[in-house]
Order: structure tokens, then sequence, then C-alpha cells
């Protein structure tokens, strides 16, 4: 498997143009409902409120941060599924959105269902360790030669079966042939607490999360699946640069609207999505957070849909051969 991106790069000249059916409608008549399958005061929830108060702004409409986490994300999805294809029920989804109906045998397709919206940021995930392995896991070669020594003897932790820690931990295994045990938690917190009690050893999760823990030395970095180091950790190196040539992961979160959504509108919130991404003090916000944040040249509809579809081809077939299902 070769480096995947999951921000293609082309232009979404629909982004620039007018829309002359909405000057036939009032759009948005009323506030904007934006669903988020995570519980509140995580990240996601963090960029909800930051991107929707701009996108209030621009809109004439607030927009409403509603959580609904629980079943991986399905209960958020069977709400946007309920919901009037007007505009005015949106959700944010992440990459293992597309491999959902197979994890949860879920009876939707993850983009034909769905008005694929906007993109708004993507992320990769650093493979840490605890400060009670950071002597034998020095380095990725030493990891590596580790866990091979000794097959089924080491615990790694996600935040849940199908999620996107999950998923990537399983790539990497698959690729790299490592034998350990995985751990699943319900959230990143109680995955945390466990990789700093030494229940699990090691643990793939973002930059935002483990970062204040590194910062204490409480845990220790082996490398990150971005494409190149990141500015946050500019000692950590990317897996491509330790070893693992073909791994090269980021998970991207979007916007989905109900299927039926008009074209007009849809094309309309693409729009203002991607300039409120534009706008300084949001791209600067998501950026801080370690987020890669696409400019309007590279976002849409289009790129949306392209993501889900590539990514589903990739992980949906990953779930399926290990058997991954959410019990």
């Amino acid at each position: 498997m070769t480096g995947l991106r999951l921000i293609p790069l082309f232009l979404a000249a629909a982004l620039t143009l007018p829309h002359p059916a909405l000057a036939q409608q009032k759009f948005p008549e009323r506030p904007i409902r934006l669903l988020i399958p995570f519980a509140a005061g995580g990240g996601t929830d963090i960029v909800a409120r930051i991107v929707g108060a701009r996108l209030g702004e621009t809109l004439g409409q607030p927009i409403v941060v509603d959580a609904r986490p629980g079943a991986g994300g399905a209960i958020a999805v069977a709400e946007l599924m309920r919901a009037n294809p007007d505009g005015h029920t949106l959700m944010i989804a992440t990459s293992t959105h597309a491999v959902l109906p197979i994890v949860s045998n879920q009876p939707w397709h993850p983009s034909n269902d769905f008005t694929p919206v906007a993109s708004l940021y993507s992320y990769p995930f650093v493979l840490v360790t605890n400060s009670e392995n950071a002597a034998r896991f020095g380095n990725l070669s030493q990891y590596l030669t580790n866990v091979r020594a000794n097959p089924g003897r080491v615990n790694w932790g996600s935040s849940g079966v199908g999620g996107p820690q999950h998923l990537v931990g399983e790539q990497f295994n698959r690729l790299t042939k490592l034998s350990m045990v995985h751990v699943p938690y319900k959230g990143n917190g109680p995955m945390m607490q466990a990789l700093r009690a030494n229940e699990v050893q090691v643990a793939f999760d973002t930059q935002t999360l483990m970062l204040p823990h590194i910062q204490e030395g409480r845990l220790k970095p082996l490398a990150i699946t971005s494409e190149k180091r990141s500015a946050r950790l500019p000692d950590t190196p990317t897996f491509r640069e330790a070893g693992v040539a073909d791994f090269a992961i980021e998970i991207t979160n979007f916007i989905l609207a109900p299927k039926g959504t008009p074209g007009a509108i849809q094309a309309e919130l693409t729009r203002q999505f991607a300039a409120a991404l534009e706008h300084k003090e949001v791209r600067d916000k998501l950026m801080g957070f370690g987020h890669n944040v696409p400019t309007a040249a590279e976002n849409g509809s289009v790129v949306v849909k392209k993501h889900i579809d590539e990514f589903n081809a990739t992980y949906g077939r990953l779930v399926q051969e290990l058997g991954l299902k959410d019990k």
C-alpha cells in the first residue's frame, strides 16, 4: 500500500460561483443545527464552535452545536438521516464514517446516502509509549524489535472498535507484521488513563491530546503518521523517516447534509464553510491545534465524496478481513 493522501489537491471552482437559485428562497431561515458524533467538550466540539461562530456571522443565523455521541457515530448519523434535507441540519463526520456501516451493520452507504458539503481539517496520529516503557522503546526501531521478540505480550489501546485510532493501529500492525493485544476503551479519556497506568504500553492518537502529556514527560512519542515532521513535535520522526515506508495517514473531519439537500443550498454551504476556514482567526486556531486546514481550492463536495469512497475502499477491506465488529 502506498501512503494515503486523505485531502486531494485540486480546484473546486464551484466555491466561487454565484448561486442564483438561492435568490428565490431565503437560506438559512432559522438556526442551523450542527450535529457532532462525540461528547461535548472534546476536540471536535471545540472546532465546531470556532467554525460555527464565524459561519453564524456570515449567514446571519446562529450555528447550534448538538452533541449526539455513541455507537461509533451511528446515533448522530441516524439523527441526520431523520432531518429535513433543507440545509438546516448538518453533521461533522470523521473518516471512519466511511467504514461505520461495516463495523456497526448500518443500512446506509457512507457517501451515496448523504450530501457531502466540505472538508474542515485533517490530522495525523502520533504513536506514543508511557514513561515506564520509554527506555526499552527508545525509538521506533527498538520498539519494533522488542515487540517482535515478545509477540502477544505488548498491549495497545484505542478509543473503541472501528474508531480512527483502532483502524490506524491495525493498519500499522499489518504493515509491520506485529503481534500485539488490542484493548479498546470507551473514549480517549479512559484510553489515556490506561496508557499512563501502563495497562496498555502504546497507543495512537492526535497531537492535541498527546502533547501536554509529552511535555510533562509522562509520554514519549515514537513516530508521527504525517508526510512531514510536525512543527509541534519537531524532534519526532515520521514513520517513513523511521523506516516504515508505506505508512503515512491523516484522518479528515468533514461536513455532511441529509440526502436530497438542494444543489443550490449544498453549493452555498460549501462556499460558506470554505470561506470560514480561510478566515485568519479561524485558520490560526485550527492550525494551532496541530490540524491541517484545506484552502478553498482544496475543498468542496467532490473532495469529500472522493475521500469517503477512498477510505471506504482501503479500510473497508481491512475491517472485513480482520472481522472488526462493534460489540
